[in-house]
């Protein structure tokens, strides 16, 4: 047998562009309304237990990659002047 979370809603009241505005900028970075403000939730009561989802994840496996390849490129040059 399944236990059904029991859950609540929250309506707050912005003005369209706003609106409009916040789910563009979200849907840029792979995320969603409902996601963002759990997430914003959480952290504003500083719940430690929260577990990444899995945009969250994959927005810093791409930070990281970003990371990595700048360090990369710049091992390189520095590798290239020593050598020189």
């Amino acid at each position: 047998m399944t236990t059904k979370r029991q859950r609540t809603f929250i309506s707050i009241e912005i003005d369209p562009e706003t609106k409009e505005a916040f789910s563009k900028k979200l849907g840029q970075e792979g995320k969603t309304v409902t996601g963002t403000l759990k997430q914003f939730i959480e952290d504003y009561l500083g719940k430690e237990e929260s577990i990444p989802s899995s945009q969250d994840l994959a927005e810093f496996i791409k930070r990281l990659e970003m990371v990595e390849k700048k360090v990369g490129v710049e091992n390189a040059q520095l590798l290239g002047e020593s050598a020189a």
